[in-house]
């Protein structure tokens, strides 16, 4: 499985495991005591590449699942059939919570409670740090589950219960809240004594505890916004009291972004595997509204096809294209409704390559996903692998702009959302642009200022009061291309983007019937041999009786934060 080579990669790769360290962590799950053997950072390290280091979630979560819903991407041949009913292996956030993430950091403080009492006070700010991550990751679970065991968990291994109880999702996300904001507390406060940093260990910001306050800040508002759909009042309270911190303590520009960084083996082999994303076309709603907008993303998106004038000349000379074809538009997406993308015509304009004889060379009509956004280390068409950076983030800038766009909108009013509007839709263009030339895209080109200029000029993207709530949330889902899930979520959140929104996400069917985007995860029911089937059973049954819950083992029902 290339998770496990490609995390060991990057462990051995910057000399944070010595051989004998590797061992005991082997050991670590069949002895506690082992854990004293190994660092406390060297936990919360395997719980970031527990995180992100997860190629069965690219795989069947993101590029086949929820890419394909939220229409960031279809197959070679366009969505086909009654795709969103499709859910072999997906979800695979919520096992990774109990085995390689929130276990792990769990781990950390029982590590740190292990050293001398003098030692201990050494490792505060490395445990507030380690509590952020732990809710955030909790979070991500919930998000699309609802209820999940938290208050109970990870402890089995020291003594507590082997049997835990399930935290509703209104108790668990004020749980989480109030452990994020006690962190936020505790960063602030001068320490007592010079603290051990996370440094290296700390992929996202080297052990900064300032950096670490602003992040978590901003989750608290990422999940107060999804509060705030069930209970407005609960969600208001917790923003109002975000936004009351000193702006030091809130993102301010790019480099306060939340996000992993790693070497180009991190998100793939040379080769591809599962982090490849060679079977994913790019789709033709987004590819035309980037292109009449002149959208500087497209190339860090998508790629451009194959008709290249070289290649188009080969086909005149074949008597394939007519003479004085020229090469046009070269990025072209893939029809994403099965109804479309099934038609004859579309068919044999779209899908059907022609072949250069000369060469035996497909010539492919519709753009594919930019392969090393996602697969850093892709090969490219000489075979050379990609050695740029893997960017997988988890807030960026962008994201928080937009987030404060919205509330501005709905609180103190246009001006104050025109001006954080523009910061998000620059930041995500100058971010996208550091991914494009740091990841070393193909045949990609560096975004200019004039060009960011000329964007914002556009119509559509220049502010407009009345369509402002679309705007932000058309830019937002645009934001999200790498982090599909959040997109996903901002649907579900919003209703944007929608059949008629700046960005459209036009109408699914097949064979003439509505395909609905699902909203949450299925759940599978619990057996009566499984040992926490008592806790399990009630938590399924008091959300089964949730009003639109739905069918447990259903997709298509909504989470208690989702509400309709």
């Amino acid at each position: 499985m290339k998770f496990r080579s490609s995390k060991i990669f990057l462990l051995a790769a910057v000399g944070f495991l010595s051989s004998c360290e590797k061992d005991a962590f082997v050991d670590i799950n069949k002895n506690p005591d082992a854990l004293t053997e190994i660092p406390p950072q060297n936990q919360f390290l395997n719980a970031t590449t527990g995180i992100h280091g997860q190629d069965f979630e690219a795989f069947y979560d993101l590029y086949r699942r929820i890419m394909p819903w939220m229409q960031y991407n279809t197959l070679l041949n366009g969505n086909q059939g009654s795709f969103t009913l499709n859910f072999d292996n997906f979800a695979n956030r919520y096992g990774r919570l109990y085995n390689g993430v929130g276990d792990r950091l769990y781990d950390l403080e029982q590590l740190v409670a292990k050293l001398e009492p003098e030692e201990q006070p050494r490792y505060d700010q490395m445990i507030q740090i380690a509590r952020i991550l732990r809710a955030y990751y909790a979070f991500y679970v919930s998000d699309i589950y609802g209820s999940i065991p938290y208050s109970e968990a990870f402890q089995g291994r020291y003594g507590g219960t082997l049997q835990p109880k399930y935290d509703t999702q209104p108790e668990l996300f004020a749980r989480l809240d109030g452990e994020i904001k006690a962190a936020v507390a505790a960063l602030k406060v001068s320490p007592a004594v010079p603290q051990y940093s996370l440094g290296a260990y700390d992929q996202y910001y080297k052990g900064d505890p300032l950096k670490w306050i602003k992040a978590a800040n901003a989750l608290r508002l990422r999940m107060a916004m999804r509060v705030q759909k069930a209970d407005a009042a609960a969600g208001n309270a917790i923003i109002t009291e975000v936004l009351a911190q000193p702006a030091s303590d809130l993102m301010a520009d790019n480099s306060d972004a939340w996000i992993f960084i790693g070497n180009a083996t991190f998100t793939g082999d040379a080769g591809g595997g599962n982090w490849n994303t060679d079977e994913l076309r790019a789709p033709k709603p987004m590819v035309d509204f980037m292109w009449e907008k002149s959208d500087p993303r497209i190339d860090a998106f998508f790629t451009p096809n194959e008709y290249s004038q070289a290649n188009i000349n080969l086909l005149i000379a074949e008597k394939k294209l007519p003479a004085g074809t020229t090469a046009g538009r070269r990025y072209v997406g893939s029809f994403t409704s099965p109804d479309e993308a099934r038609q004859t015509a579309i068919i044999q304009r779209y899908y059907t390559q022609k072949v250069i004889t000369s060469n035996k060379e497909n010539i492919d009509t519709l753009s594919l996903i930019q392969p090393r956004l996602f697969s850093t280390g892709k090969a490219d068409a000489a075979g050379n692998a990609g050695t740029g950076q893997s960017y997988l983030p988890v807030i960026t800038y962008a994201e928080y702009c937009f987030m404060r766009a919205e509330i501005a909108l709905k609180t103190t009013g246009a001006a104050a959302a025109k001006t954080w509007y523009e910061a998000g839709v620059k930041s995500s263009l100058e971010w996208y642009n550091q991914v494009g030339v740091n990841s070393k895209l193909t045949d990609y080109t560096p975004t200019t200022s004039d060009e960011i200029t000329a964007y914002l000029a556009k119509p559509g993207i220049a502010f407009e009061t009345a369509k402002a709530m679309d705007q932000i949330a058309s830019q937002s889902y645009l934001n999200f291309m790498k982090q599909p899930q959040e997109g996903w979520a901002l649907y579900k959140r919003t209703g944007f983007p929608n059949e008629t929104s700046i960005v459209p996400l036009p109408k699914l069917t097949y064979l003439n019937v509505p395909l609905v985007v699902p909203r949450r995860a299925p759940i599978t029911l619990p057996s009566q041999s499984d040992p926490n089937y008592a806790n399990k059973k009630a938590a399924y049954d008091a959300m089964a009786a949730m009003p639109g819950f739905g069918d447990l083992t259903s997709a298509a029902g909504r989470v208690w934060w989702d509400r309709p």
